[in-house]
């Protein structure tokens, strides 16, 4: 079973590894929606990271239908702010797995879509005015009466943060029984730390993993596996020499089936410098597997020679 993480700002504890709600509304209906966070529970990811504009502003109810099945207090939620969905996404949400089911279809219709997807290029304000009204909804959306983590969603260099009104914002909702803790996930422009106004109590949670890891540590880290996965089995495929040179120092085919997933779960903690990472997937036999590789890892000295391979890939890789 899955340890839990104490963070080092609030006095709040998450699991090792929390299920990440991006791509929740992928899944094409509800029982499977349910299936795959049921299985996640039922595994130990009883830390859930949703938002507002997930699933084009659907993700959160999802979560709050299937968070009333348990009980409240067995489980931590995460919600953020700051970045909006637009009306005609929002009219067309109710429509979206029969879509999503067509796109899946479709490579070529489904990229552009994703170009048209992109947010526009202006600069959004993160203040107290628009933190306490997605909050609200939020909490109406997800139908709970507090969030663990309120998150500012996203900010870049070009963005504001009104860091002082926010920290007072943060301590009122908290007062008020709204959120327990706060904090800053950042995607991109890590070269801004956003989150330092908000230490030592505010939540760090950034996008890193072991061949892009992030600047700075963090106490939670999303994107840990599917980018390392997709560029490592591209290059082990296709390069015979490095396939063979990482299988004889690993002592361990890493192509065999699931185990490159396993050592990059399984050293996700140490490469990213974080005390928890979120995993996503929509298949709930997954979840299992992903749960393992970070409670019952591989040996360690096969994970640091893992971690070598992957840091002398990381330099030579264009």
């Amino acid at each position: 079973m899955l340890g839990r993480i104490d963070l080092q700002g609030p006095q709040l504890t998450v699991s090792a590894v929390g299920f990440g709600c991006g791509g929740l509304m992928q899944s094409p209906s509800r029982r499977e929606r349910m299936a795959v966070l049921g299985s996640a529970f039922d595994n130990g990811m009883t830390h859930f990271d949703t938002a507002r504009m997930y699933g084009l502003g659907m993700a959160e109810a999802e979560l709050g239908a299937f968070v009333r099945t348990v009980d409240r207090a067995s489980v931590t939620i995460a919600t953020k702010f700051g970045i909006e969905v637009g009306g005609a996404a929002r009219r067309l949400a109710r429509f979206q797995a029969p879509a999503r089911a067509l796109l899946r279809k479709a490579p070529a219709l489904r990229a552009a879509v994703k170009s048209r997807q992109k947010p526009a290029a202006t600069a959004r304000v993160y203040d107290a005015t628009v933190a306490a009204r997605s909050l609200d909804q939020s909490l109406t959306a997800l139908g709970v009466d507090y969030v663990d983590i309120l998150f500012v969603h996203g900010p870049e260099p070009s963005d504001t943060v009104a860091t002082d009104e926010l920290r007072a914002f943060f301590e009122s909702a908290r007062q008020q029984g709204k959120i327990r803790a706060w904090g800053v996930s950042q995607d991109e422009g890590l070269e801004v730390d956003f989150a330092r106004p908000f230490a030592p109590e505010g939540v760090d949670q950034l996008r890193s993993d072991v061949l892009h890891p992030s600047p700075r540590s963090a106490d939670i880290t999303f994107g840990v596996l599917n980018r390392p996965y997709g560029i490592l089995s591209a290059a082990l495929r296709t390069d015979a020499q490095m396939s063979a040179r990482w299988r004889d120092t690993l002592e361990i085919d890493p192509l065999a089936p699931g185990v490159l997933a396993k050592l990059i779960l399984g050293s996700a903690s140490k490469a990213t410098d974080s005390r928890a990472i979120l995993y996503s997937t929509t298949q709930p036999e997954r979840v299992a597997e992903a749960a393992s590789a970070v409670a019952s890892p591989l040996d360690a000295d096969i994970l640091t020679r893992f971690l070598a391979l992957a840091e002398e890939f990381r330099k030579g890789a264009p």
